[in-house]
């Protein structure tokens, strides 16, 4: 995690191992009792529209098996982290910001955007099921895109303002949506208090 993490400071995303595919299932089988409800179409006009075709639950329950991965991914990061000098971060990463979104086989996914201002330090999303890619790039129409491996339990570690002295919010999206795809993010909203436990 440590490596990975330096290596984000430098190329803004990053891929690794995180869940077993047990693990994922689990998740998978605890998003089952979410309330879900469909993204706004578009957000944004003109050449800053962005286009969203899923599913998202953000009001996650206490006590479901979600918090406690951020939970313990909080630790981890923290860990490897600490590792790390200079610091990365300025304080532990709190990930008080949890969402389940879920893509219909087929769909188009999210069109290249870039996360709120309100989200600082790392975005985490863990694909859990289903196929899709993700990719970053440099610009809202596309050009020079970078996929970044995400198979099914892979922590995608994304870079956010504050991560390394930077304020750089990259470009992202995901297309190719082959089977519904399942993914759980984690992100620090620095207007949010602390993640119910």
């Amino acid at each position: 995690m440590a490596e990975a993490l330096t290596r984000m400071a430098r190329e803004d995303a990053v891929s690794l191992p995180l869940l077993e595919l047990d693990e994922c299932a689990h998740l998978a089988e605890a998003a089952n009792s979410l309330n879900f409800r469909r993204a706004t179409p578009v957000i944004g006009q003109g050449d800053k529209a962005v286009f969203q075709d899923f599913d998202l639950c953000h009001g996650i329950p206490a006590g479901s098996p979600f918090h406690g991965v951020a939970a313990a991914l909080e630790k981890l990061l923290a860990r490897a982290l600490g590792k790390i000098q200079p610091p990365l971060l300025s304080a532990p990463p709190r990930l008080n910001d949890l969402i389940v979104q879920r893509y219909p086989a087929g769909c188009s996914g999210i069109s290249p955007h870039r996360d709120h201002l309100r989200y600082e330090g790392l975005v985490v999303i863990v694909p859990l099921s289903g196929q899709g890619r993700f990719f970053l790039c440099e610009a809202r129409d596309g050009r020079n895109p970078r996929e970044i491996p995400a198979p099914l339990g892979s922590a995608v570690i994304m870079r956010a303002p504050g991560f390394g002295g930077s304020r750089a919010r990259p470009f992202h999206y995901v297309k190719e949506i082959a089977a519904e795809r399942l993914s759980f993010g984690l992100r620090h909203d620095v207007r949010s208090g602390p993640r119910p436990a």
